[in-house]
Formats: C-alpha cells, sequence, structure tokens
C-alpha cells in the first residue's frame, strides 16, 4: 500500500472514531494500531516499548509538578487575593479591571501552565466583582478568555513540555523563548482595552471609587509573593540553576510554602490540589501516549519522509508553505483542543518546517499562538465554554467579545514570521 493510500485510511479511520465519540486517546491509539497491523503487523511489537519510553520520561515529570503547583495556588485561594491586590494598581487605568483580567491572567499562566486554569481561576473571581460594577458583558469575557490563553504561551507551558519531549529539544529554551512574545501579546491586549475604552467610555462604569495608596501598598501583599514564585522557577532555568523538571519542584515547595504563610493550607486544599493536578496530568499523558503510538504508524508507513520530498518538490518559497499551515492550525483549532491537535499534527508537520529551514524553538512559539486561537474560537473553544460556564450566558456573546483578541494574536503571528529573533533573543542569552 503507498503512502498516499495509507494516509487517506488512517485519516478516515481517526475522523470516523473521533465523530463517534471514542474518546481522542483511545482514538489515537487504536488508529495507530489498525495502522500498524494494515502496515506491517511485525511492528505491533513496539507499542509496547513506546508507551514505556513515552512514560520513562524526566522532561514529563514536570508536567504533574506544574500542575500540583497551579491548583494549590488556586485551592488555597491564593489566586483570589493575588487578583484583588492587583485590581488596586490598574484601577486608574482607562479600562480598570479590565486591564487587571489581562496581567492577572498573565500572571497566574506562568504559575499553572493551563490556559483551562487560568481562564476559570481569574474569571471566577473576575465577573462577579465586574458585572456588579457594570462593565460591558463583552469586554469581561472577552479579556477573560483571551487572557486566559496566555498559559500555554507564558511559562512555564505543559504545551511546551509536551512540543520539547516530542521533538527533543530543550524545554528550558522554549520556556524562555516564550516570554518576550507572551509580553507583546499581553501589551497588545492592554492596548486594545486601553483605546478602546478612551474611545468608547460606556463599556467601563463612570465614577469608580480607587484605591487609597493605603490599600495598593496592602494589596503588595497579596501580589508580591506571586512574582517571587514566578522568579524563581523561570530565573532558575534561565541563569542555568535548574532544569525545567527541577524548576517545577522548586514551584511546588514555593506554592505551598505561600500557602503556609497566609494560612490557606489543610488537608481539604491539598487532597483536591492533588487530586486536580493528577487527573489533569492522566488525561494529559494519556493523549500523549496514543499520539506517540500514532506517531510510531505514520513513520512505519514512511508518511512524513514523503510528505517532505512532496513538499520541497513544489521550489515554492517556504513563506508560502507556513502561511498554508498557519491556515491549516486556525482551522483544525476550531475543532479540536490545543493538546490533540498539537500531538496529531506534529509527527508530519514538523518534518516539513525543519527541511523548508525554519527553527525549531521559534515554530514551536508560533505553533503554540496558533493553538491559542483556538482556545477562543467557536466550536470548541475551551476558553469559551469556561468563561460561558462561569457567566451562565450565551457562547455567541463570549465567542464575539474574544473576537478581537483574535486578530491581535494574529497580529503576533505576522511580528514573529518578520521578526524572528522576538523568540530567539533570548534563549540565545540563556546561561
Amino acid at each position: 500500500m503507498d503512502w498516499q493510500l495509507t494516509s487517506l485510511l488512517l485519516v478516515v479511520l481517526l475522523f470516523s472514531f473521533l465523530l463517534a465519540g471514542v474518546w481522542i486517546a483511545v482514538g489515537l491509539g487504536m488508529v495507530g494500531i489498525l495502522g500498524l497491523l494494515v502496515i506491517d503487523p511485525s511492528t505491533i511489537r513496539g507499542v509496547g516499548v513506546i508507551t514505556w519510553d513515552t512514560l520513562n520520561s524526566f522532561v514529563l515529570t514536570a508536567v504533574p509538578l506544574f500542575l500540583f503547583m497551579g491548583t494549590i495556588i488556586l485551592h488555597s485561594g491564593i489566586s483570589a487575593r493575588f487578583y484583588k491586590g492587583l485590581s488596586t494598581w490598574l484601577d486608574h487605568v482607562p479600562g480598570s479591571l479590565a486591564h487587571s483580567n489581562v496581567l492577572a491572567c498573565s500572571i497566574f499562566a506562568a504559575i499553572s501552565g493551563s490556559s483551562v486554569a487560568t481562564a476559570a481561576a481569574i474569571g471566577s473571581i473576575a465577573i462577579p466583582e465586574m458585572e456588579s460594577r457594570g462593565y460591558s458583558r463583552s469586554l469581561t469575557y472577552g479579556s477573560l478568555a483571551a487572557g486566559g490563553t496566555l498559559g500555554i504561551l507564558i511559562p512555564p507551558s505543559i504545551v511546551f513540555i509536551l512540543y520539547g519531549a516530542i521533538i527533543g529539544e530543550s524545554v528550558g529554551r522554549l520556556f524562555i523563548a516564550g516570554v518576550i512574545p507572551g509580553v507583546l501579546t499581553s501589551a497588545l491586549f492592554a492596548l486594545y482595552i486601553g483605546v478602546r475604552t478612551i474611545i468608547d467610555p460606556l463599556l467601563v462604569p463612570r465614577g469608580e471609587i480607587h484605591a487609597t495608596w493605603g490599600e495598593r501598598l496592602r494589596g503588595l501583599i497579596d501580589v508580591l509573593p506571586i512574582f517571587m514564585l514566578m522568579f524563581m522557577v523561570l530565573g532558575g532555568i534561565y541563569f542555568g540553576l535548574t532544569t525545567p523538571t527541577e524548576a517545577a519542584a522548586v514551584g511546588v515547595a514555593g506554592a505551598l510554602l505561600i500557602a503556609i504563610i497566609y494560612r490557606r493550607l489543610n488537608w481539604t486544599v491539598l487532597k483536591e490540589s492533588l487530586h486536580d493536578a493528577i487527573k489533569a496530568n492522566s488525561m494529559i499523558l494519556f493523549i500523549v501516549v496514543g499520539a506517540q503510538i500514532m506517531s510510531y504508524a505514520l513513520v512505519t508507513a514512511g508518511i512524513p519522509r514523503a510528505m517532505v520530498a512532496l513538499i520541497t518538490s513544489f521550489q515554492v518559497k517556504p513563506m508560502v508553505i507556513f502561511t498554508f499551515l498557519c491556515l491549516m492550525y486556525l482551522v483544525l483549532g476550531c475543532f479540536m483542543d490545543a493538546i490533540s491537535l498539537m500531538l496529531l499534527t506534529l509527527p508530519v508537520v514538523f518534518p516539513v518546517m525543519m527541511a523548508l529551514g525554519y527553527d525549531p524553538v521559534w515554530f514551536g512559539v508560533v505553533l503554540v499562538l496558533l493553538l491559542e486561537i483556538g482556545l477562543i474560537t467557536p466550536p470548541v473553544g475551551m476558553n469559551l465554554f469556561v468563561i460561558q460556564g462561569i457567566a451562565r450566558q450565551p457562547l455567541g456573546i463570549v465567542a464575539w467579545g474574544a473576537f478581537p483578541f483574535v486578530i491581535l494574536m494574529l497580529i503576533m503571528v505576522v511580528m514573529l514570521a518578520l521578526y524572528p529573533q522576538l523568540a530567539l533573543w533570548l534563549p540565545a542569552k540563556m546561561m
């Protein structure tokens, strides 16, 4: 069977399973196993080795640790205190609490590493507060849904860990590469909110009571520990003191210490934090194993190598292929979650991008940005559903509020394409 027919068979099988409601992890694994049986039944013995090698990974150990760090911050109530403390410093800026949403999401994203967790944590605090004050619903929901997407771009990022583990790239370099694009994306969000609220003052309530300097200084007590925790994690990686996995362990210790200082750590908080971290980690690793089995089938069939040869034979400019892949991710992101989409497409897309001469670290940052857009585009935008569940409003209102932020993220993708050093300069300075 030639590679074109094998590719068609695997794609049809995969979408048949997904449309039938089969779990993504199970669907990926079943397609991989069935593909191996069709291609060469003797290769089925490699599935056990692949499963063991995938799970027996020191790099992937960082995933449950970072998840645990984020759930401690969430369940101990530290995230709520952080948001309220931060809002006292931004209440005089045009857009006020809407800026607090973006900045709080940016910082909490650097703690949790999860977009959905970021949107849920900040959204559950911000939505009741902003609705009670009379903020525009579209601005409120859009800033929270879009701000939550920064969880997979600003390090530590679960998606960066998975990307690095699969392609064999340094997770530390990927983390640091996401810093400048993450900060610039947050700045674009803040600039949009400021300009829009100046043009249309009715989006924010009039006559808000601003915090006193005493309240702002007291708010620092709730803000500074989170900044210190973020510096411990990222600073250790940047200065070469820790690996990402070791930094994750330091982050867990730091989160536990903050919870103890605030007197918010008890057995209930610890149990809920462990439960949520284990549940999320099990889901992620289940998908990773299924995707690796399918990747093994693709490689066995020679599909990635054949795709590289086919695309390079077209003799078109690399930017044309890159633009096509961006459009592909924008479309597929409307129907699949970020992790599943990345794991499904990476075995084929990554060799193509490397053959065209693109940098693997740069491509990782761009890929994460494209996956972010999928989180706030219907019908399967996870962050949209999170915000809708908290606000109990129609999905259309949330999606329309998030639409301008989709445009801003596309602008960031264009900036990275034109100026790759936005992602590559900082990793080059790592110790």
